[in-house]
């Protein structure tokens, strides 16, 4: 849906090519990791749960989460050393306009990576947990709600530019991990009953 935002921009083409290889490609090196440890959140806080630990269940998100931010970090600080070399090198392209977009969103995945983490090994603790209105809630305010609402508003407001839509995206990032965080922390998923 973003792609009618980026399709409104001056450079179009350069910008949905820099969003391809940058939010489809390179930042699901973040996210392929994050949905793992979301399973992983998942299963532990499930199982702690079922076994009358709850507190365990807690644990098990939190190490979760701190293993992804390790990991989104990391990851961030490639995308900030090797930005053009990562749109270049790998994916061979040349033009300068779609390097200099694609370093720019860089930029900003390297940080809406770390909330993007955070915010799936929380969905996988409630999720874990039997809470599943939630995270589906919580991901169309976050994913659609956010990004979508914020381009529209700048858009009524003057001519979009790719920060604008870049910036979007990382609103939905923290959006969704504030969210996710604080759902979790209500602990109203200690008392959900899971039947068959």
């Amino acid at each position: 849906m973003l792609l009618r935002f980026i399709g409104s921009l001056p450079q179009s083409a350069e910008a949905q090519a820099a969003y391809a290889v940058g939010y489809t490609e390179l930042f699901s090196f973040i996210t392929w990791t994050s949905v793992g440890l979301m399973s992983a959140a998942a299963t532990v806080a499930g199982q702690n749960l079922g076994a009358g630990r709850p507190d365990r269940s807690v644990l098990g998100v939190r190490v979760a989460a701190g293993l992804g931010l390790c990991l989104a970090a990391a990851i961030g600080i490639l995308f900030l050393t090797l930005d053009g070399f990562l749109f270049r090198g790998p994916f061979g392209l040349k033009d300068p306009a779609v390097v200099d977009l694609g370093v720019q969103l860089l930029r900003f995945l390297s940080l809406s990576g770390l909330f993007v983490t955070v915010a799936l090994t929380y969905t996988g603790g409630l999720q874990g947990t039997g809470d599943t209105r939630s995270p589906l809630v919580i991901s169309i305010i976050s994913q659609i709600v956010v990004p979508l609402g914020l381009c529209t508003v700048l858009q009524s407001m003057r001519p979009l530019g790719p920060a604008d839509i870049w910036t979007a995206i990382l609103f939905g990032h923290i959006t969704r991990c504030t969210l996710s965080v604080l759902r979790f922390r209500q602990g109203k998923w200690r008392s959900i009953k899971v039947t068959a």
